[in-house]
């Protein structure tokens, strides 16, 4: 066992439509997502690994990175080129991160063992833990400091899908808090449409957040990036059943940005908006 995150913004198995790769589907977990042939295009450093098991890697996936190439970027570095190339094996994805999105990210080694960790990833006991930071308290005053969001969300062809993500208060700062995203479901960027339709927006994110928001966070706490991290996974082994629980820790650029708001003195009366921002 090794105890070290929207599936990606969750980690469901894409076989079944799972996942934020809704609208852009990962390659099915039936083929080889790469040759061994040597990468023609961009090239990114080895990846951190988590965990090599008999039957799957577990790395950890940086912000800015793709998990695989495709018809809109066909020679960008991407994980699974590049963790095919550190390890010498060919890799079957199953689940995906945002490419704004760091945290785990597992491959199989093999067909079976693919459509094995998609089951365990899909079973109830299965747990998917993000640590973002939210815009708080936000517009929504009245919400508690847990609370689940199950707005149904649309995919690409407009039809609406069942989502359900929890919410959970860690830390709260003076604008801001950090929080657990654990998902029960995986659509297309699910933690960033569900956070902001509870008017917690995750700083950072350039399509559902504010942009006057995340440049004040950018300017005074040097956030350049999402803040978005698949930071816990606990499921059952695809092969003995035993429970299995793997942890990416916060990359340093994410915890640099707490310990600038960890050393601001608290504020009496913190508005929502951002820092320097009325409300």
């Amino acid at each position: 066992m090794a105890t070290p995150p929207e599936p990606t913004e969750s980690p469901q198995p894409t076989a079944a439509g799972a996942g934020p790769a809704d609208p852009a589907p990962a390659e099915p977990s039936g083929s080889p997502a790469a040759s061994l042939r040597p990468s023609t295009g961009d090239t990114h450093p080895p990846l951190p690994v988590v965990l090599l098991d008999e039957d799957f890697v577990a790395v950890s996936k940086p912000s800015g990175l793709l998990v695989h190439r495709d018809e809109h970027h066909p020679s960008a570095a991407a994980a699974l080129q590049t963790v095919r190339d550190q390890l010498g094996r060919h890799l079957y994805p199953f689940h995906r991160l945002d490419r704004a999105t760091s945290g785990l990210l597992l491959f199989g080694f093999s067909r079976a063992a693919a459509a094995a960790l998609q089951e365990s990833l899909a079973a109830a006991d299965a747990h998917k833990d993000y640590l973002a930071l939210l815009r708080w308290p936000g517009s929504n005053r009245e919400l508690p400091d847990t609370w689940l969001c199950d707005r149904p969300l649309h995919d690409e062809k407009d039809v609406a899908r069942e989502a359900r993500t929890e919410f959970t208060l860690l830390e709260r700062f003076s604008h801001c808090a950090l929080v657990r995203c654990r998902l029960f479901t995986g659509r297309y960027h699910q933690i960033r449409r569900h956070a902001n339709h509870s008017g917690r927006h995750v700083l950072g994110d350039t399509t559902h957040g504010k942009g006057r928001i995340n440049a004040a966070f950018r300017s005074r706490y040097g956030l350049t990036r999402l803040f978005l991290h698949l930071e816990h996974i606990r499921m059952r082994h695809p092969r003995s059943g035993e429970p299995l629980e793997l942890c990416d820790p916060l990359p340093a650029e994410l915890a640099l940005v707490l310990a600038r708001l960890r050393a601001e003195p608290p504020q009496i009366g913190a508005v929502d908006s951002g820092p320097g921002e009325s409300p």
